[in-house]
């Protein structure tokens, strides 16, 4: 049986110096992770690229799981054939007699050579395949620029690579090679698209959200499960936290005036995410800000919200325009799910005219009459946490009766 193959271009990863291997290995390993109910597939790290190597899963199956996989910026289904001129054209034949190309679309060759003492350099063999594709296929033209179907030949040491398909990849950084944070996970359309942009950067990344039953339902807390889940498609089983939110919020519902509550919910959440970072070794808190979208998105707002920690956050999203977020989420597949009518603790408990320039000096002021350590203490340890994954809700439903 022959070797199916797939060749696998790092992008960034080619700009790296010292660490390379490291981010190397990390890809290596998340494309192991992703891979590993299919047949032991057999990667093979060198220096510019990586190649996969198996017997027996149909290409589709690898391409699918090879185009959620941060760190690849493009990757090539190849066919391997001995450095022998007449080989190559074959191979080059059978792989346009696959596609079965219509008449008057075009084509191009693209050589490349590795190996600089096999007999023919680039110009020659591209002129040779080139030459035998045309005449057994008289109906095709050759375009340069864009052609239909672009056939590239790499001459290497281990043999020549044919391939006539290429599948972009989602770029950035192997999934871990960055390091860990938390992500701010509401329930609405922009957390899960900062989620994946971190994701894409290389951290690994586990999901918090605020729960306040029974103003919010159960519904809410399964929405933020199905957006974790459909983030795991682009790592690995995340690490979902729920905080009860509902103390804290009643509180500062009874004991502060509306127009400052926003902010200093806000406060309030990022003492508990550092609690949270602290217990979960994490380093940065990750959000789905956008300046301006919200009261709590000004730069005033911001900075007040801010003083509470001197821990890095993280907002991938914020000069990103709203319908740009939305093409976003529509292309990771978390857009519906988003739209799901279920309201978090955010929206349940919004002021009416929320101050957008708070100051800092009334902020404290009002918020000492809050328990503050004893408040973030008691959500902290009533955290419930599970992992889930990208196959989460697919078998059976969760039971929510623990937060009601």
């Amino acid at each position: 049986m022959s070797q199916k193959q797939i060749l696998i271009h790092y992008g960034e990863l080619s700009t790296k110096g010292r660490n390379k291997k490291m981010f190397i290995n990390k890809l290596a390993e998340h494309i192991r992770y992703r891979t590993q109910d299919l047949e032991r597939i057999k990667i093979v790290p060198e220096y510019d690229f990586m190649h996969l190597i198996w017997q027996e899963t149909p290409y589709q199956a690898v391409i699918e799981r090879l185009e959620t996989v941060p760190g690849i910026s493009r990757f090539e289904p190849v066919y391997r054939v001995d450095k022998d001129l007449d080989a190559i054209k074959a191979q080059a034949l059978a792989l346009f007699e696959e596609v079965k190309p219509a008449a008057g679309s075009s084509f191009r060759v693209l050589a490349k050579r590795s190996d600089k003492t096999f007999a023919y350099d680039t110009m020659d063999l591209q002129r040779e395949v080139g030459t035998s594709l045309g005449l057994a296929y008289p109906d095709l033209e050759v375009d340069f620029k864009t052609p239909d179907y672009k056939l590239t030949i790499s001459i290497q040491k281990a043999g020549a690579y044919l391939s006539l398909l290429s599948y972009k990849g989602v770029g950035g950084l192997p999934y871990g090679a960055s390091g860990r944070a938390l992500l701010m996970l509401s329930g609405g359309i922009d957390s899960p698209v900062a989620g994946y942009q971190m994701m894409k950067r290389g951290l690994e990344i586990e999901a918090v959200h605020f729960a306040s039953p029974p103003y919010t339902s159960p519904q809410a807390i399964e929405k933020t499960k199905k957006l974790t889940a459909q983030l795991a498609q682009y790592g690995r089983s995340l690490t979902y936290h729920c905080v009860p939110f509902t103390e804290i919020q009643e509180e500062i519902k009874d004991k502060v005036h509306d127009d400052f509550s926003m902010t200093i919910m806000r406060r309030m959440m990022l003492r508990v995410m550092e609690a949270l970072l602290d217990r979960q070794q994490a380093d940065a808190i990750v959000t789905g800000e956008s300046l301006g979208q919200v009261a709590s998105q000004t730069l005033k707002s911001m900075r007040a919200i801010n003083q509470v920690t001197s821990v890095p956050i993280l907002r991938p999203l914020i000069a990103v325009d709203k319908n740009d977020i939305i093409v976003q989420a529509e292309a990771i597949g978390t857009y519906e799910i988003s739209n799901e009518p279920f309201e978090d603790c955010c929206t349940v408990f919004a002021p009416k005219s929320p101050r957008t320039k708070p100051k800092l000096t009334s902020v404290m002021e009002l918020e000492a009459l809050l328990d503050v350590e004893g408040l973030v203490e008691r959500a902290v340890t009533a955290t419930q946490t599970e992992v889930i994954g990208a196959d989460y809700g697919k078998v059976s439903n969760p039971d929510f009766s623990h937060l009601l």
